[in-house]
């Protein structure tokens, strides 16, 4: 992989500078590089969709073990160094310039997609959402983000970090907290500390629940007002718009205490409350 050194020398060369509104910055660790393909544990058979592969840090290691690669990069100038680098050393490496939102997975997956990216914090949550959308055509995914959103994701109740985001990534896929990354790793060094993450796409979710729309209103809404009772935060008209009285006798059904707040609840919690909610004819 390049050094910092390297990555100096292609800047004055190409007169290039990475943007910071794509919160660009290059791994230039050649630890954390190998921890992450390890993570990914890619094999001859895969197809690997890469996320911002930026110059190329992953992308010829992707390539000497997978079947394919495709890898997505959004700045047109990255794209043209990586090509000059790694696209005519491997021939199973696919060098798109776009947005990784508006790609169509659709026309590589074969088959199950493995997924590696180095996530800028300001398109952490759409990509997450990107996958799950697509999850019909990914087996999994290794992604690094700013360790605050790892957290997040990771969060169980009862934690200052638990929120709608844990709920969302952990009724999806089962996430799995890999490494710390420090700033340093990194050129440009970012502000703050990152962490690698593999989030296994789980075939079902995990929880059963009667209607998906109903449960993400649900723990939207409940986490929008976290300070407040369960009761107090979902009886609003923005949420689900209904008497006390009724929200008290769903919540006993459920077996939720409707003084307890939002954060103390559990995926199996809110799904409890979800199809208790259904059979209320909410």
């Amino acid at each position: 992989m390049l050094t910092k050194n390297q990555i100096r020398e292609i800047f004055k060369r190409y007169d290039f500078a990475p943007l910071k509104r794509l919160g660009e910055n290059y791994l230039i660790d050649s630890n954390i590089k190998d921890k992450i393909i390890a993570a990914a544990g890619v094999s001859a058979n895969d197809t690997v969709l890469e996320i911002g592969p930026g110059l190329g840090a992953l992308t010829s290691d992707l390539a000497s073990a997978a079947d394919s690669v495709i890898a997505v990069e959004k700045d047109g100038k990255a794209v043209e160094i990586l090509s000059e680098i790694a696209g005519s050393e491997f021939p199973n490496l696919k060098i798109i310039n776009g947005d990784i939102l508006e790609f169509d997975l659709k026309c590589v997956a074969g088959k199950k997609l493995t997924v590696v990216g180095n996530l800028p914090y300001y398109i952490t949550t759409p990509v997450i959402e990107y996958l799950f959308t697509n999850k019909r055509f990914v087996k999994s995914a290794v992604i690094m983000v700013q360790k605050e959103v790892a957290l997040r994701l990771l969060a169980k109740p009862g934690t200052r970090d638990y929120g709608s985001l844990s709920c969302f990534v952990q009724y999806h896929s089962r996430p799995e907290y890999i490494y710390t990354v420090k700033r340093t790793c990194f050129y440009p060094a970012p502000k703050v500390d990152s962490a690698i993450l593999r989030l296994e796409i789980l075939d079902s979710p995990s929880v059963d629940v009667e209607s998906e729309e109903l449960f993400f209103r649900v723990v939207r809404g409940s986490f929008n007002q976290r300070r407040k009772s369960i009761i107090n935060s979902l009886s609003r008209e923005a949420v689900l718009d209904v008497s006390k009285e009724k929200l008290a006798a769903i919540l006993k059904r459920a077996g939720i205490d409707p003084a307890a707040r939002p954060e103390t609840l559990s995926l199996v919690d809110f799904a409890k409350l979800t199809n208790a909610a259904v059979c209320g004819n909410l």
